[in-house]
């Protein structure tokens, strides 16, 4: 593998890192606004979002809204069983 390769692997996997950071964030956090986001990765709001889609296939929004519903829908108790 030449040098110029193997940096890019690195770069690549340090970049996944942070967006698999941001996306915990986003589980944990809300609302939090694409701009904060991009800026934990250092990265341009137009690429961020792009970035997170390849590698989730989710919008930030996206993903955080339906976070948001597998959240709601664990929340709501089980209907009552009837003998």
């Amino acid at each position: 593998m030449c040098l110029s390769l193997a940096a890019a692997a690195r770069k690549h996997l340090a970049e996944l890192a942070l967006l698999r950071r941001v996306r915990d964030r986003l589980d944990r956090e809300s609302p939090l606004d694409v701009e904060t986001l991009a800026r934990e990765v250092d990265l341009p709001v137009a690429l961020f979002v792009r970035r997170f889609q390849d590698a989730y296939g989710l919008s930030p929004h996206e993903y955080r809204r339906a976070a948001e519903a597998i959240r709601n829908r664990e929340a709501r108790p089980a209907p009552a069983k009837v003998a």
